[in-house]
């Protein structure tokens, strides 16, 4: 065979592997028809290997003959050696030869071991003129069977010759007429089928590897047609719809059926919408609205006595709930009892004329209304409790049994009374105080006095009260005793012991002295303080689920 890098100009080499044995299946070396030339050469080598290894002469005890001269070198002459033995023990006188052969067991007349392949049954031994004789008949079957072989491998190598000779065939590329545009290929137009395959996968605008980083893998695919939500046998009537949809097809004709179905339901009017206590929905002609649950501000129960005044300008305390927050904010007073008329608490109206026309002005009294509406609870450790100690909160806006989720606070705040220390030319005098106003949990408002917390901080009975410095801000005074100024340089803190502390540039005499004792510290002196803005004071209700009573959308 030529070898591959050999110049055979102007034939193309060719590999034997390239070419098909088409003769008939040779069961004896195991060729069948199909194989390669490379298989069917590589078996005829191998037998032949086996032939010659057979063949040679070494391999074969040839001691038996007694030879003199030398043994034979080749095959042939060893065949040609068995022969003429054989010939020569074939000319013997059949009786003479009978009763040598009982009369001697030399060879060649005697009992050999012969090989494997002459092994008859389980007969391992022969007279050596049998074994020679077989050896004869089996050498001249190899003989034939070389011959044989030497004539189809001659019929191979003209095969072989005539193939590497031939120039390969030029297989030409399929086309394909594509029924769409792919990436740059154009609808209607042939193709070369290997450029149409390569613009189904790599193209960018419309490649089958674009498509799944879009797409997603087919895993991914199939994950996503299981819902992401139970609908139920009921869900609609359409016959298309699938329940457990398999394909990527039935999943989207399910979600398009959902959408008509909500479409024709919303535009249809058979879409109902529920009002929760932070929004309130509205469906109309298919347009769904919605507006912030609000109460807009009521005022705060337990107010009823503020004047028309303090009414009609909104100063009456109030709150406002909006989903579950409850804001307030309007001013406290703090009742002041009314000692002509039993324990009411007198009209707080101050309608802004000059001189004040407050009730609480001329007053010289200091316990705040401990009965009848309106009237507040006093606690001796340093609180006061509005409403008669119930809920200021109106049930329209949050339900008798609901309480809020915690107790809220402002900080803080400065709370004053105005009152009269001079009748003739009419003097006004302020006294003040730091109140801390709670809603409780309970919804109960209440006021916080420093005093509260100068008890809470030792935690014990009997802590000297009016002792911190936060009492500067706080009125201690006494019935006679005399008003202070403060930018007076010799003026006191609160009132002032003795008469000419004054400055002597002021319009109104030195003499001028508190018409009643106060100590705003203590609850119990409280009555008509006030002026506590709520403002920013916010409580909330946990969890979420009350209704608003009585809404209407502001």
């Amino acid at each position: 065979m030529k070898p591959l890098n050999l110049d055979n100009r102007p034939c193309s080499p060719i590999s034997s592997n390239c070419v098909i044995w088409q003769g008939p299946d040779i069961p004896c070396i195991k060729l069948c028809t199909g194989d390669t030339v490379s298989d069917v050469v590589y078996k005829l080598a191998v037998e032949l290997c086996a032939i010659m290894d057979t063949l040679k002469i070494t391999n074969y005890d040839l001691s038996c003959f007694n030879l003199i001269a030398c043994p034979p070198d080749d095959f042939q002459k060893l065949i040609q050696l068995i022969i003429d033995r054989v010939c020569a023990l074939e000319n013997i006188n059949e009786t003479e030869l009978a009763g040598t052969r009982r009369s001697t067991s030399t060879c060649p007349d005697c009992v050999v071991t012969v090989a494997e392949p002459f092994v008859i049954g389980t007969q391992t031994t022969m007279q050596l003129v049998d074994y020679v004789n077989m050896i004869g008949q089996k050498i001249t079957s190899i003989i034939n069977e070389i011959i044989n072989l030497q004539i189809q491998i001659t019929d191979l190598l003209v095969r072989v010759t005539t193939l590497e000779n031939t120039p390969p065939p030029v297989t030409p590329t399929p086309t394909i007429i594509v029924g769409c545009n792919i990436g740059t290929l154009i609808s209607g137009n042939s193709y070369a089928i290997d450029t149409v395959l390569d613009q189904l996968i790599n193209s960018v605008a419309s490649g089958y590897c674009s498509l799944l980083g879009v797409l997603g893998t087919p895993a991914d695919i199939g994950n996503s047609l299981v819902p992401a939500c139970s609908f139920g046998t009921d869900v609609t009537t359409d016959p298309n719809w699938t329940p457990v949809p398999a394909t990527l097809a039935e999943s989207i004709t399910n979600a398009w059926i959902v959408i008509c179905d909500v479409y024709a339901a919303v535009s249809t009017g058979l879409v109902s919408t529920t009002n929760t206590n932070s929004v309130n929905l509205d469906l109309t002609a298919g347009v769904l609205s919605a507006n912030i649950q609000d109460t807009g501000w009521v005022d705060l129960d337990g107010f009823a006595w503020y004047g028309t005044f303090n009414i009609a300008n909104k100063k009456v305390p109030q709150c406002r709930r909006i989903g579950n927050a409850v804001h307030f904010r309007g001013t406290v007073m703090i009742p002041l009892e009314d000692p002509l008329n039993g324990n009411q608490p007198l009209i707080w109206d101050y309608n802004g004329s000059s001189p004040l026309t407050d009730t609480y002005f001329l007053n010289t009294t200091v316990a705040p209304s401990q009965s009848g509406p309106g009237s507040v609870v006093l606690n001796p450790g340093g609180s006061i409790t509005f409403n008669q100690g119930n809920s200021v909160i109106p049930t329209s806006i949050v339900d008798t049994g609901t309480n809020f989720d915690n107790s809220y606070a402002l900080n803080y705040t400065l709370a004053f009374r105005y009152i009269q220390i001079s009748p003739a030319p009419i003097y006004s005098g302020m006294l003040t105080t730091l109140l801390k106003p709670y809603i409780l949990s309970n919804k109960t408002l209440m006021f916080q006095l420093v005093k509260d917390y100068e008890a809470s901080a030792g935690a014990t009975v009997g802590n000297p009260y009016s002792t911190s410095l936060a009492n500067n801000l706080v009125s201690h005074v006494r019935s006679g005793e005399y008003v202070p100024q403060y930018q007076s340089a010799t003026s006191v803190m609160n009132s002032s012991p003795a008469s000419g502390v004054q400055p002597v540039e002021l319009d109104y005499a030195a003499t001028l002295t508190y018409p009643f004792s106060c100590d705003a510290n203590d609850e119990t002196n409280l009555g008509g303080f006030g002026w506590v803005e709520l403002d920013g004071l916010i409580a909330y209700l946990d969890p979420c689920t009350t209704d608003i009573k009585n809404y209407s959308c502001p």
